[in-house]
């Protein structure tokens, strides 16, 4: 499924985000959860427009993130700023979706660990406060 709401350029950077610090968490991004996370967003965060492709900006961001061996807190509070900036780019059905797929991640590879779990945990009181 194509997602069909627009959305700016700043939140995919900052979705990218997200995704890394859930499959980084555990201070490991390996293969699976690599995949689970292109699979998510070519079914989920597809869009295009004159000026934004979701795709491009989401896989240009993580690139960026893994090969800088970015702080995985440090991304997950990136998210959590703009969220908290930005609450009109996050109504209900897109805080699901997000939760949703956050939790696939961790469960991509293996069992869900205790460092997923909390990070789980967190992005949850976050989104559904």
């Amino acid at each position: 499924m194509v997602e069909t709401t627009y959305h700016t350029t700043e939140f995919y950077k900052n979705l990218a985000s997200l995704f890394y610090a859930v499959a980084a968490v555990d201070h490991k991004i390996v293969i699976a959860e690599k995949r689970k996370i292109k699979e998510m967003v070519e079914q989920h965060w597809s869009f295009e427009s004159e000026d934004t492709d979701s795709q491009e900006v989401i896989f240009s961001t993580l690139k960026k993130l893994i090969t800088g061996n970015y702080d995985k807190e440090a991304a997950f509070i990136d998210f959590k700023n703009f969220f908290l900036k930005h609450p009109e780019e996050f109504p209900a059905h897109i805080r699901t979706k997000i939760l949703d797929d956050a939790d696939s991640i961790t469960v991509a590879y293996a069992r869900r660990n205790k460092s997923e779990s909390v990070l789980i945990s967190r992005l949850y009181f976050l989104l559904c406060k």
